[in-house]
């Protein structure tokens, strides 16, 4: 079935919503939006294998436009809401969008939107709110106005007064129902296709490796801190929760005082993120209290979490009466997000835990034979979850015994009871703040200034943050004012970057060291 069956089958009609800015939007009235605006798609031209864009961020729009992606048989091509305008224009010819959804708020040039070439759809943040409505409508509108020729979110979901908006269901599972970014695997920048049936599988997947059954409906709320163009906010914080009957919190932005304010506020009981987000949220005073021990599901991954901390994590959580532990885990967007996890049941330290159910995990050599227990190589993984392929590469695959498997590019080991531990990234990318961040994608851009000869990005920790630095060779020395050169190439990297991806260090060398083959060694300016 379609991700939007499956929803539709699955969530809780009766006591489900979500919450958005302390506005509740029922599930029932969240379904009918989502019918309404597959309605409309469709009289805009839109049919099966279309692609719509969406531009925006964690909010109801996007999560209404996903799912009547899914029902159409549209793609959903989700991309971060402050790509810049050159990247977009890139990403949308390379998935062959036909329409952008956008947040009034979020884009600086309306006008610019018209060079898209695009069926645009505005988004405001007042399409969702009762009270003050008006003033953010106005605060919108002053800010930024609308694109000439723009359609309105807010009437294409209520613009039918006889309520005929009820259109067939033409997307099938193993259709296309969103294009996401990824490191892929081998570290180049790549988009992956994923398929109704991978999310689907994961949600089923999940509820069989989580046991414990207890739930309330309607009154379990998953807190969505996560953003939706990351595959494990939309894979587990978003269609796992709804289809297993839990009601959203949606937080476009992270602020760790609020998010704690949130858990305190309905009681959240579960709650998907990233390392740092844990530890900023710890540090806040208004973690603390009584209300922690509501909470009794915490998924972390996405990102190295050091052992030391989990340990404090949980001796908090214990202290104020929550049963809830920390679960590390491990995936990547090619399995729609998650493929092993620790849990109640099976747990064990410094581990990402073992394979969800119907995933099979296991460390092969360069000729892809199985290696022993406790000996370290290539992670690579089988699962129903898995893409259909890469937008721009329809293989990405090894086939062995008739099965799909996924290289990771990531190194670590098994132990003897099927305990996953990852050691390191082959593939030379990183998660800055649970986004992935491509030196050679930097190294691109910084080589378009006149002066730039050759650029090296690498990685390094400061405050326990992670940045870019950036090493560059020149083609002319004579008379340079260096630091105005540094400050240049930055400028060049925050037009073209994701602000994740630009370098806070600039540094000229004279030469690159390089490798026995001649390439830049960058592992020479390992710095972390």
């Amino acid at each position: 079935m379609t991700c939007y069956e499956m929803l539709v089958k699955n969530c809780d009609k009766k006591k489900g919503c979500i919450v958005f800015f302390k506005h509740r939007l029922s599930i029932n009235k969240f379904i009918k939006n989502i019918d309404d605006f597959a309605y409309s798609l469709k009289k805009l031209g839109f049919k099966k294998g279309d692609v719509l864009t969406l531009y925006l961020p964690t909010c109801p729009q996007a999560l209404v436009g996903f799912y009547a992606c899914s029902k159409l048989g549209v793609v959903a091509n989700i991309v971060h809401p402050m790509t810049p305008l050159e990247k977009l224009k890139e990403n949308l010819q390379e998935v062959k969008s036909k329409g952008l959804m956008y947040y009034d708020i979020l884009v600086k040039e309306h006008k610019d939107l018209k060079t898209l070439n695009q069926i645009l759809i505005n988004c405001s943040i007042s399409n969702y709110f009762v009270f003050r409505k008006l003033f953010y409508y106005i605060f919108a509108r002053t800010k930024h106005r609308p694109c000439k020729g723009s359609l309105a979110y807010s009437k294409l979901i209520y613009h039918n007064p006889n309520n005929k908006s009820e259109v067939e269901i033409e997307g099938a599972g193993s259709d296309i129902v969103c294009t996401m970014h990824s490191g892929g695997t081998s570290g180049k920048p790549k988009i992956v296709a994923l398929q109704n049936d991978a999310l689907n599988e994961l949600s089923v997947s999940l509820e069989k490796m989580y046991t414990r059954k207890e739930r309330g409906g309607g009154s379990e709320y998953s807190l969505v801190a996560l953003p939706i163009f990351h595959a494990y906010g939309l894979g587990v914080a978003v269609h796992t929760c709804l289809t297993n009957k839990y009601s959203l919190i949606l937080t476009p932005t992270f602020s760790p005082k609020n998010i704690n304010n949130l858990i305190r506020e309905y009681n959240v009981t579960f709650f998907v993120g990233v390392p740092v987000m844990f530890k900023k949220m710890l540090e806040q005073k208004n973690f603390y209290g009584k209300h922690l021990a509501k909470l009794r599901d915490l998924w972390c991954g996405g990102d190295v979490l050091h052992e030391s901390f989990v340990e404090h994590f949980d001796t908090v959580m214990k202290r104020y009466g929550s049963s809830a532990r920390l679960f590390r885990g491990y995936g990547l967007t090619e399995v729609s997000s998650v493929c092993a996890a620790n849990t109640f049941e099976h747990y064990r330290k410094n581990s990402c835990g073992k394979a969800i159910p119907n995933t099979k995990i296991e460390i092969w050599d360069d000729d892809g034979n199985v290696l022993k227990p406790k000996t370290i190589g290539e992670i690579v993984v089988q699962s129903p979850s898995v893409m259909k392929y890469y937008i721009d590469d329809k293989d990405g695959f090894v086939i062995k015994d008739n099965e799909k498997w996924i290289r990771t590019g990531d190194v670590g080991y098994m132990d003897c009871d099927g305990y996953l531990y990852v050691l390191d990234r082959k593939k030379r990318s990183m998660k800055i703040n649970a986004i992935n961040v491509f030196p050679a994608e930097v190294e691109t851009v910084a080589k378009q200034h006149e002066l730039v000869d050759e650029a090296c990005a690498v990685f390094y920790h400061y405050n326990e943050k992670t940045y870019i630095k950036l090493y560059v060779t020149l083609k002319k020395t004579t008379s340079i004012n260096e630091e105005k050169l540094k400050k240049e190439i930055i400028v060049l990297c925050e037009k073209n970057l994701m602000k994740y991806s630009v370098p806070r260090l600039v540094e000229i060398i004279d030469e690159m060291p390089r490798t026995n083959m001649g390439k830049i060694d960058y592992k020479k300016f390992n710095i972390i």
